[in-house]
């Protein structure tokens, strides 16, 4: 077998197929309760070591 014929023997690869996208646990538009996101919060504090953050408070920029 030559060289060209090796090469052209040899498969060419390609991409796998695109992953199956995950189906959404959260409703298009829905709007956190205040008891999620203090969880939310809660749960971010433990991960990083910080139990004892305030959760910052929102601050809405004045209407122009």
């Amino acid at each position: 077998m030559s060289p060209l014929e090796r090469l052209l023997a040899e498969g060419i690869p390609t991409r796998p197929p695109p992953a199956t996208p995950l189906p959404r646990r959260v409703p298009p538009g829905h709007q956190w309760t205040p008891a999620e996101q203090e969880a939310h919060w809660q749960a971010l504090c433990q991960a990083v070591g910080a139990t004892n953050e305030q959760r910052p408070r929102l601050r809405l920029a004045p209407a122009a």
